[in-house]
C-alpha cells in the first residue's frame, strides 16, 4: 500500500498575508515598478482565464513577467513567499508519522495544491525535503485537486495504481471529493484550515490528529 499526503492544512500549519499594504510596498521595493498587487493580480487571471477546468497555473510565470527578461523569478518567488509567510510548520506527531510508516516499509508521496517555486523551499524548512518517494505539486502538474487529471499525472509519474493507494487531506470536496474520483480511498483529517461545505463526499475514515491517522493506516496493512 502506498500513502499519498497533501500538505498545507494536512501536514503542515501555514498562514501567509498577500493582502496587506507593508508587503506590497516591500514586494515592489525589491520587484521593481512591475512588482504591483495590481499586476500580480492581473497576470494570475490572465493565466487562469487559458486553462481548461481544473487547470492550474504556474505562479513562477507570472513572477517571470513581473521581473523581466533580465530578473531572476526563483529567487523573487522565495523572497515573495518569505516576505508573505507569517507561519509555518508542522503539526503535532507529523514527523513521527513520516518516519514511522518509512520503517515499516510503506512508500509515501505528497500530492498538494501547491506551487513548487514556495513549497520546493518550504518542505527544507520543515525538514521534509527527503521525506517522501515522490512530490507532485499542482503547479508541475498543470492540474489541481479535486481534477481527475491531477491525480492521474502523479499515478503516471511514479507509477502508482490507485486501487493499492490511501489518500490523506484535510478538505472534503479536495482531498476526499478528490482521491474517490481518482479511485482511492481516503483518510479525512479535520483541522482548523479544512474547508466548510453545505455538500460534500463523506470520507472513508475520519481522524482526529495525525496520531490517529497513522493508527488507520497501520490497521490496513
Amino acid at each position: 500500500m502506498d500513502v499519498l499526503f497533501d500538505l498545507y492544512g494536512t501536514l503542515a500549519d501555514i498562514e501567509t498575508d498577500e493582502a496587506s499594504p507593508a508587503f506590497w510596498e516591500e514586494v515592489a521595493r525589491i520587484g521593481g515598478k512591475n512588482a504591483t498587487r495590481e499586476n500580480y493580480l492581473s497576470l494570475c487571471a490572465q493565466a487562469e482565464a487559458e486553462l481548461p477546468a481544473g487547470g492550474e497555473i504556474d505562479l513562477l510565470g507570472v513572477f517571470a513577467r513581473m521581473t523581466g527578461p533580465k530578473g531572476d523569478a526563483a529567487a523573487f518567488a522565495r523572497t515573495f513567499r518569505t516576505l508573505s509567510r507569517r507561519r509555518l510548520r508542522l503539526f503535532p506527531y507529523a514527523a513521527e508519522l513520516l518516519r514511522g510508516l518509512k520503517e515499516r516499509g510503506v512508500r509515501t508521496y505528497l500530492f498538494s495544491n501547491a506551487q513548487a517555486c514556495f513549497t520546493r523551499d518550504e518542505l527544507r524548512l520543515l525538514g521534509l525535503e527527503n521525506a517522501f518517494c515522490g512530490v507532485l505539486p499542482s503547479s508541475e502538474a498543470g492540474w489541481k485537486k479535486p481534477s481527475r487529471e491531477f491525480f492521474a499525472c502523479g499515478f503516471a509519474r511514479f507509477g502508482l495504481d490507485a486501487r493499492s493507494c490511501v489518500y490523506v487531506g484535510n478538505d472534503l470536496r479536495d482531498d476526499v471529493g478528490g482521491a474517490h474520483g481518482a479511485g482511492m480511498r481516503c483518510v479525512y483529517l479535520q483541522t482548523e484550515q479544512s474547508g466548510r461545505y453545505d455538500r460534500a463526499p463523506a470520507p472513508d475514515w475520519c481522524a482526529a490528529d495525525l496520531k490517529e491517522v497513522y493508527n488507520i493506516i497501520l490497521s490496513l496493512l
